[in-house]
């Protein structure tokens, strides 16, 4: 099997045929411009296996002279010989070797008597060869990568050229700050509607808005119950919990509210929690472990609502683990709210869900009930913690956007929340992502639209 070349009127095309000459999973080996198209020559994995692989090379057995050669070696000798002999013109076994030829330090080859083959390779050639071979196969590869490369490239020139519309909505996303994985998704969603009147920053407004999901604060804290609030150091847990305490005790009462805290590590953390307690009139309890916090509980079963202020620690520390055991054997039946601060990029948000999901999930309840998201009046985009809310099909409760108590808390509004995030507030567009790089970001999804096409 030899590599196919291909020609057709465009790149699309030319991948087409590819898929259906070649097949699906076929390695494109070089592509250009000529004058009857675009050419592409491919190849099957197969075909290239076939290639990469070196005829089966018939080793001699080597002569063995030292006394304390290992047992497996002259297994593998053995066994080497006899795959040679299986494969030679099928040829009658020969009589097995006898016994003083190892004494003598020489090998009997089968078949042919001793060998004084000089050009047979040693297994040290061999070795060499192997590493020849994997050498090939690793420029393969990253000769595929730079081909997908390009190939993303003329996919996205196809595209600005053919649905303008489409490539201006990965455009605004991308620098909206959402993943290439959404941006994909929303894009295609735009383009199953067809043509439409309706302005594109409006329609993917709607498309955005439809994809969070919210939940009311009234539905979690009116039945009641232990509200743990978890999240990295610096979300603004602490101020979260002050505006939400205000609001509680406004609907509930001073009596129907309690504040906990586990919080030992930063300095003066109890003493804020403290001066906001005193402020609204409700006590503030301090934790030590989870049989403390079990005998808390225990004595504050006439609280309607408790909300427990947790240490903010890194996704990474170990500390976060040891939290999260002290509440899973403390409070089984408690509710975790995750705090996230719009301010931080979107890996480490994703990097934060995903550790926190992992250590507060357990077999009686939901990892996290719901998010809140902090200091959007600092952040220049919202996109990248919505993004993750929303893959991760987190609901969001509330919306935090300034240091105000109990002011500046405002329930989840998903027409603000889309709005916001396609209209970053950005002083410059120096950081926006130029055309030509928009490919880099999004080569996967542009080689599986080509495939999908």
């Amino acid at each position: 099997m030899v590599p196919h070349k291909i020609i057709a009127a465009t790149t699309t095309e030319a991948l087409k045929l590819v898929r259906e000459q070649v097949g699906g999973d076929a390695l494109v080996l070089s592509t250009r411009d000529t004058a009857e198209g675009v050419e592409i020559v491919a190849i099957s994995p197969e075909a290239l296996a076939k290639m990469s692989q070196r005829p089966e090379a018939k080793v001699a057995p080597v002569a063995s002279t030292a006394a304390n050669a290992s047992a497996s070696n002259s297994s593998h000798l053995n066994n080497a010989s006899s795959a040679n002999n299986s494969s030679s013109f099928n040829a009658p076994a020969p009589a097995p070797a006898p016994a003083s030829a190892s004494a003598t330090g020489v090998f009997k080859s089968p078949g042919t008597g001793y060998s004084n083959n000089a050009s047979s390779p040693s297994f040290s050639a061999s070795a060499s060869e192997d590493i020849r071979v994997d050498k090939l196969l690793a420029e393969f590869s990253e000769v595929k990568q730079l081909l997908q490369t390009h190939l993303s490239a003329r996919a996205w020139d196809d595209m600005q050229a053919q649905s303008t519309e489409k490539a201006e909505a990965l455009r605004v996303l991308l620098n909206a700050g959402f993943s290439p994985q959404l941006c994909g998704e929303i894009a295609d969603q735009l383009s199953a509607q067809g043509q439409s009147d309706v302005h594109l920053m409006d329609r993917l407004q709607v498309l955005l808005e439809s994809k969070i999901q919210t939940l009311d604060p009234l539905s979690v804290f009116d039945p009641g119950g232990v509200f743990a609030f978890i999240g990295p150091t610096g979300v603004g847990k602490t101020t979260a919990i002050a505006k939400i305490a205000a609001r509680c005790v406004l609907r509930y009462g001073r009596d129907q509210l309690a504040l906990l805290t586990t919080d030992t590590f930063r300095i003066g953390a109890q003493e804020q929690l403290k001066v906001y307690a005193k402020i609204i009139g409700v006590p503030v309890v301090s934790l030590r472990d989870s049989d403390d916090l079990a005998s808390k509980l225990s004595s504050m079963k006439d609280r309607r609502v408790i909300l427990l202020d947790t240490a903010g620690v890194s996704q990474r520390d170990t500390q976060m683990l040891e939290q999260s055991q002290l509440l899973l054997e403390g409070a089984p039946a408690l509710k975790r709210i995750l705090v996230m601060s719009s301010t931080t990029d979107l890996r480490t948000q994703e990097d934060v869900i995903l550790m926190y999901q992992m250590a507060e999930k357990n077999e009686k309840s939901r990892a996290v009930t719901a998010a809140i998201i902090t200091k959007t009046d600092e952040a220049a985009q919202i996109g990248p913690v919505l993004d993750c809310l929303i893959r991760h099909q987190l609901p969001l409760m509330f919306l935090a956007n300034g240091q105000r108590v109990p002011e500046d808390l405002s329930q989840a509004n998903t027409a603000y929340l889309s709005h916001r995030a396609l209209r970053p507030r950005m002083l410059s567009s120096r950081l926006n992502i130029p055309d030509d790089q928009i490919p880099v970001h999004m080569a996967d999804q542009l080689n599986d639209w080509i495939k999908a096409s």
